[in-house]
């Protein structure tokens, strides 16, 4: 009964380690950024503006403004359309 108890015991608390940890990776993963307004041109694209802006910030990755950039404008697919606004992210 004691080893039932131990275990059980053991078990919870490595749920809640593992929950904590997993909520505490996902706060770090966030980005803090401001936006502002960019008309969509001829030939772009979210990737080649999404290396723009990588071009200016070496810490980022591209595929990581492009899911930004469609969580910023509510996006569910990289369709962008020439002369639609769209707001980018700055990165801080």
């Amino acid at each position: 009964a004691k080893l039932n108890m131990f275990i059980a015991s053991f078990s919870f608390i490595l749920i809640v380690i593992l929950l904590f940890k997993s909520i505490l990776s996902y706060q770090l993963a966030k980005t803090e950024y401001s936006t502002y307004n960019y008309t969509v041109c001829s030939n772009d694209t979210l990737w080649n503006i999404a290396a723009d802006i990588c071009n200016e910030n070496k810490d980022i990755y591209i595929r990581k403004v492009i899911s930004d950039i469609k969580e910023i404008n509510n996006m569910t697919d990289p369709i962008i359309y020439v002369g639609q606004t769209i707001q980018l992210p700055i990165y801080n």
